[in-house]
């Protein structure tokens, strides 16, 4: 009994290491790329359009939950390089959809909604390389893997709350300036993008 016991203690001590290492890497500078692609991802949402938003969420979950997985375990091999390149490049393709979207009005749904599939896929195996790294030889995966895919979605959680509230409280005080915002920040979204992806080859 106090084996298992100790052994709970010592898991869920673990899992709360881990648990603040997703959390913080999100929040702080070290996770600036996958805020960014956060931002531009939900530029055009406020809390009217929470169900969407919620979806997308998801959506971007899901992919990255898997490829997280699946590249810890590492069941895939992939470039990390490569990884960091398609990474700057989502942020590019987020940031001009909104600058597109009178074009694609149609599909916009399913098109952004493919497209945060993907890139979560992709941001997944991001992730990974820093979790990978930290891990190093050790061989208990399975614990840190759970707790610190916890603590991203809850900075993910938090970040994409807090852009809905921004962009709710900028429509409802300066809806005027709503369009100007969108389209500044998705240029300011895409530049960075191409400079992030140009700067990592």
């Amino acid at each position: 009994y106090n084996a298992m016991t100790n052994l709970v203690l010592l898991s869920l001590n673990m899992g709360d290491f881990w648990l603040k290492m997703g959390f913080q890497h999100l929040l702080d500078f070290n996770g600036y790329d996958h805020m960014l692609f956060l931002w531009m991802s939900f530029l055009t949402f406020t809390f009217a359009q929470y169900k969407r938003a919620f979806f997308q969420v998801t959506l971007f979950t899901l992919a990255h939950s898997l490829t997280l997985a699946i590249s810890v375990l590492q069941w895939v091999p992939f470039s990390t390089a490569w990884i960091e390149r398609f990474i700057a490049l989502s942020i590019a393709l987020s940031a001009l959809l909104p600058l597109i979207n009178a074009y694609i009005k149609p599909q916009a749904s399913w098109v952004s909604g493919a497209l945060i599939f993907v890139f979560g896929l992709i941001h997944g195996m991001g992730f990974s390389g820093l979790l990978v790294s930290l891990l190093g030889h050790s061989q208990a995966i399975s614990i840190p893997l759970l707790f610190f895919n916890v603590g991203l979605e809850l900075g993910q959680l938090l970040f994409v709350v807090f852009i809905l509230w921004l962009q709710s409280l900028l429509q409802r005080v300066k809806p005027e300036f709503t369009n100007t915002y969108i389209k500044s920040a998705a240029i300011i979204g895409l530049s960075l993008g191409i400079y992030l992806f140009v700067g990592r080859f």
